[in-house]
């Protein structure tokens, strides 16, 4: 009969689900930084992702990508300690907490993140590959167009000393509209070839991403387990159980 009680107090159970819900998401915010940084992308990529999901803005998706991660570890490990309070489910060792611990990781994969990867995931991660090229991108093409504007002038000086007649003042214009529109036509195309490079990329990365949210989703169940188990226990001990 007293393997049919329950061993430990809900409290108890909940508490230990929160703490077990904030260690398993750290544990799995550092496997998706690993899998970001083998794909090419940061390690906290993965927290800008879950920011540009909420509706952030890159420059302010970190902060409340983190907190929406630990916001929902911290849900996850409330359900799971909501579940463990019923008698079938009760953990009494190790091995039990660890299997329902992965049971909850995969399951919240399956309810959670699937999903959100067939929806969201995908757009917001192309916004996120063009807005990382894009800052060294602009940032060259200012200081082509200051280069330029600083050559432009130089010739300028050197044109009047040389000769001021309005000839080659109007021969000098028609180049400079020339090579503009030439240089706007190239820059339109290096976009649209960026673009398509990117979307590529995406696809070719959007499978691995997968496969590494399956593995940091397993290693947030075990380490729910492994936290969760000494907790109830130790509370069970205290009951005289």
């Amino acid at each position: 009969m007293t393997m049919e009680a329950i061993q430990y107090p809900k409290k108890v159970a909940l508490g230990a689900g929160i703490v077990g819900g904030i260690a398993g998401g750290a544990v799995m915010y550092g496997v998706m930084g690993i899998v970001m940084i083998q794909i090419g992308m940061g390690a906290n990529c993965f927290a800008i992702i879950m920011g540009l999901i909420t509706g952030q803005s890159y420059e302010n998706a970190l902060g409340p990508g983190i907190t929406a991660h630990f916001l929902t570890s911290i849900a996850i490990g409330v359900a799971f300690g909501a579940m463990i309070t019923t008698k079938k489910l009760q953990i009494r060792g190790y091995g039990k907490g660890i299997g329902l611990g992965i049971a909850t990781g995969i399951i919240a994969f399956v309810v959670i993140f699937l999903p959100i990867a067939m929806t969201v995931l995908p757009s917001n991660m192309t916004d996120l590959m063009k807005m990382m090229p894009m800052e060294t991108t602009q940032g060259g093409t200012q200081s082509d167009s200051m280069s330029g504007q600083s050559s432009m002038h130089d010739n300028s000086m050197n044109q009047e000393q040389m000769s001021n007649t309005s000839e080659m003042e109007q021969q000098g214009m028609m180049t400079d509209q020339t090579m503009q529109g030439k240089d706007s036509m190239n820059e339109k195309m290096k976009m649209e070839e960026m673009d398509k490079m990117i979307t590529q990329e995406t696809q070719k990365l959007f499978p691995l991403i997968l496969v590494g949210s399956l593995v940091s989703h397993i290693a947030f169940g075990a380490t729910l387990g492994v936290v969760v188990t000494p907790i109830v226990k130790r509370s069970s001990q205290k009951l005289g159980i």
